[in-house]
């Protein structure tokens, strides 16, 4: 009995959505503009703050990246 209730827990867990972090975002700079418009368009508020970090971090690696060709 404690193992099947055991294996319903880790899979009610493992079912439930992650929240994105800032560094998933920052891996997909396309999903962080769509979740950043709508979160300014007012339609989201789920991963906003986390989707704008992962958004400005990704835009900064691309400008170090461009730096580091420059020279």
């Amino acid at each position: 009995m404690k193992r099947s209730a055991l294996l319903v827990a880790l899979g009610l867990v493992g079912c439930g959505a992650s929240d994105r972090t800032a560094e998933d975002f920052a891996a997909d700079p396309d999903a962080a503009e769509a979740v950043v418009a709508a979160c300014d368009a007012g339609r989201t508020n789920d991963g906003c703050e986390a989707a704008r970090r992962g958004l400005a971090d990704a835009r900064r690696e691309a400008r170090m990246r461009a730096y580091e060709r420059a020279f």
